[in-house]
């Protein structure tokens, strides 16, 4: 009797050439990289029109080290199961040698036809109880008119553990619109793919067709190959995924987080930063730059410039990380001087290989921001100095903020004292207003638990009252029954009685008689 090897070994070298399951298996694996998801499987073998659970022990059969996905000899395996199946066979291994007719599909003639004009219409492939599980984490984010922002999305994800990189990617494929939001659909899609990330599952470079959200499949446009566009301005909203790895990152490519010195807090003695933009190259993009501003408002958008970034051959996430850097403002826009640094940066990685930075150097950012960004670099590092002094009082960081004031701060011009003090002081109350909401929420959920725990004690209380009534009725019927047995029991003693008496009566007569007769008796003698 063969072994299971030696029916797969049967197997192959039946399946081998078929051109029907070749087809199959390239309309599948296109690129034919030896993978074919869980998700396009199971959309695909459910047009066999088997019941799920014979295409579950099919797949258990077919992917039997539990890889998660099909390679070739497994999804020729799925195929031959899927005719024996059709054939009216029991799904076993041991039936794969046998001659079957190729297996067939609905609402199909060719391997082609099946996927081409279905593929928009495929269920969607995250399961019911999983969407429910993900659609509660959503609402419980308190999405604002059926979206959530990065800086919301942000916590759940670094939850995950999973690096910066990857959640990065995460968000880009999730946010399909491009609106630098994710509604509640999306937003389960980025849960699934974390989760399935979190279980060792690659990560695809573009959406499968089965995992985008069913009301934006008809939306969804085609791009370009293993990619999704991702330039922020897309949709017109102004915000994107490069503004979401910032947001992770927690920091902001304005500022340059160096050492805090006294020439950064008094703005004195630095001498000026040239532009790293060469000024052969200004002019240059100056005029690609009014070219491409068709309406003259000094602001081009991703929808101006998507085509002139495409062109360049860099993958779209490295030019989202170039739009990140340059719109260093982050209004989904670039004037003159943030156009001409994007350009700069895009033709350095082009020309000579020079990844763009995390963040932005003193010399990479423009000229006219220069004031606003040490300002800003000011404010941060002043920031990171009273950190460890944010579980004070505002009261109490104010009196000493003013000791360290009279020592440190004491020549600094008025103007730049009120502008920092307004700063920080804004900087104090949003971390209290944060940590305030928190605590408002986390004081909202133990209202909810508290009410969700007397909701059942009132049920439980009220379950108790129907029984006490139950009990009170049988106590009472039971009552009514003793009542009649005790009467009962009175008439019996009663009865009892009579014959007694009637017994005493009969053994009187008797005895009576008796010696009547005795003496008559003795008379007669």
């Amino acid at each position: 009797m063969l072994n299971t090897h030696s029916f797969v070994i049967c197997f192959l070298q039946l399946s081998s050439g078929n051109p029907v399951y070749e087809n199959y298996y390239r309309l599948l694996d296109p690129g034919n990289t030896g993978k074919i998801s869980a998700g396009d499987a199971a959309q695909f073998l459910k047009k066999s029109g088997l019941s799920d659970n014979t295409l579950g022990k099919i797949w258990d059969l077919a992917d039997s080290e539990r890889k998660g996905y099909l390679d070739k000899r497994g999804f020729f395996i799925a195929l031959r199961l899927v005719a024996s199946a059709q054939g009216g066979n029991d799904i076993s291994l041991h039936n794969l040698n046998q001659n079957l007719a190729a297996p067939k599909f609905k609402d199909t003639s060719s391997p082609l036809l099946t996927v081409s004009t279905t593929a928009s219409d495929s269920q969607w492939a995250i399961k019911p109880d999983e969407k429910g599980k993900f659609e509660g984490i959503f609402e419980s984010l308190l999405p604002v008119n059926g979206l959530l922002p990065g800086d919301k999305v942000r916590p759940v994800l670094i939850n995950s553990k999973l690096p910066l990189d990857v959640l990065g990617k995460i968000w880009d494929l999730s946010d399909v619109d491009k609106d630098g939001h994710l509604d509640k659909e999306e937003f389960t899609v980025a849960m699934h793919l974390v989760y399935r990330t979190m279980e060792k599952e690659p990560l695809p470079t573009s959406l499968p067709a089965s995992l985008i959200p069913p009301s934006k499949r008809k939306k969804a446009g085609v791009g370009l190959p293993g990619a999704v566009p991702v330039l922020p301005a897309l949709s017109g909203l102004g915000t994107g995924p490069a503004l979401l790895k910032e947001t992770l990152r927690s920091t902001s490519p304005l500022v340059n987080t160096t050492p805090l010195s006294t020439a950064a807090l008094f703005g004195s003695g630095a001498p000026a930063v040239n532009w790293v933009v060469p000024v052969a190259d200004r002019e240059k993009y100056k005029e690609i730059f009014k070219n491409t501003d068709t309406d003259n408002d000094g602001l081009v958008n991703g929808g101006d410039v998507i085509e002139l970034f495409m062109n360049c051959t860099l993958s779209q996430t490295m030019l989202a990380q170039i739009w990140g850097l340059a719109d260093t403002k982050q209004t989904g826009k670039l004037n003159e001087e943030q156009f001409a640094l994007a350009m700069h940066l895009i033709q350095q990685k082009v020309n000579k290989g020079i990844d763009p930075p995390s963040t932005l150097t003193p010399d990479m950012i423009p000229p006219s921001e220069r004031s606003a960004s040490s300002a800003m670099g000011f404010v941060s590092s002043a920031c990171t100095i009273f950190q460890p002094l944010l579980h004070l009082s505002v009261c109490q960081f104010i009196t000493i903020f003013f000791l360290f004031y009279k020592v440190l701060f004491k020549n600094l011009h008025l103007y730049r004292q009120r502008v920092y003090l307004h700063n920080l002081y804004k900087f104090i109350l949003e971390h209290e207003i944060r940590e305030k909401e928190e605590a408002l929420r986390q004081k909202n959920s133990d209202v909810q638990d508290l009410q969700n725990n007397l909701e059942r004690e009132s049920s439980s209380l009220q379950d108790l009252e129907s029984q006490k009534q139950d009990a009170q009725v049988r106590l009472e019927e039971m009552d009514q029954q003793r009542s009649r047995l005790e009467g009962m029991l009175n008439d019996i003693k009663q009865k009892c009685q009579d014959e007694t008496q009637k017994v005493r009566d009969l053994v009187f007569l008797n005895t009576f008689t008796t010696y009547t007769i005795r003496s008559l008796f003795r008379k007669s003698v």
